[in-house]
């Protein structure tokens, strides 16, 4: 009777360790048993990863795009309430125009690993009026209307690698930019109290039509599922010189600018 009972013992011994070694086979890390694709099907975490992996879209080596820029900040400062000569009572003033929204391209591609270099177009129309007040006998004023089309060629470097970075979709970028100016146009309007009307004499406003100066910036990157690439960024520049420069208007020297891409 013994033996039969040993026996038994035995057989349902071996019975036990052969299933567990065939467990063990299948998975010997798993604590509940699972088989590694049974585990892999019902990971909800690994679901998650695998679907965002599958829908997300690598950013192309080159890739180019349509650019809208917007400055908060007027591209021209200007003494709208006028700076008066307390000997003859004369009074200049200046009020500017236009140049805050502007368009255009912009060429993006991969030089080193998470290094890339940005290149871009950005067209804006800006302007001013300048207003000169004799105070003479006839009260004699002098308005000078000037407006010019201006291309703004920012050159930057741009690091959108994981180190010393918020997210694996945000970018910074150092670099330079080059202002040029063309197509200026300006007229000059004399009238006095008699009514008589005329070509006045210039304003003696300083014209350069080549500025340069310094970028940072920080922007997002991310492509959607038809392929779109989006990037927002804001940058700020510093200038080195004044398109225009008297003594009642000179151009922005801080220039705070954001910027949103659309590119393929």
């Amino acid at each position: 009777m013994k033996n039969t009972v040993s026996k038994r013992f035995l057989v349902m011994l071996a019975a036990s360790l052969l299933a567990g070694s065939c467990f063990a086979a299948d998975d010997s890390g798993d604590p509940n048993g699972g088989a590694p694709k049974e585990k892999e099907a019902k990971s909800p975490k690994q679901l998650v990863s695998s679907s965002v992996k599958s829908s997300e879209k690598p950013i192309p080596r080159i890739w180019i795009g349509l650019t809208g820029s917007y400055t908060p900040l007027r591209l021209i400062h200007a003494n709208t309430t006028g700076l008066t000569n307390n000997t003859t009572g004369e009074v200049l003033a200046a009020s500017t125009s236009q140049g805050q929204a502007g368009g255009g391209l912009t060429v993006n591609a991969r030089i080193y690993r998470s290094f890339w270099i940005s290149l871009g177009a950005i067209y804006r129309y800006a302007g001013y009026d300048s207003m000169d007040d004799t105070n003479d006998i006839n009260s004699d004023a002098y308005v000078e209307r000037s407006r010019v089309r201006l291309i703004d060629v920012p050159v930057l470097i741009r690091y959108s690698g994981r180190k010393f970075n918020i997210s694996k979709y945000t970018f910074y970028e150092l670099g330079g930019v080059m202002r040029e100016g063309f197509s200026r146009t300006t007229t000059t309007n004399w009238n006095n109290i008699n009514g008589e009307v005329g070509v006045g004499p210039s304003s003696g406003t300083i014209y350069r039509r080549t500025i340069y100066g310094a970028v940072a910036g920080a922007g997002v990157i991310g492509r959607d599922d038809f392929g779109i690439i989006v990037s927002p960024e804001i940058r700020y520049t510093r200038w080195m010189g004044d398109t225009f420069n008297s003594n009642v208007l000179n151009s922005q020297k801080n220039q705070l600018e954001i910027t949103v891409s659309f590119g393929f």
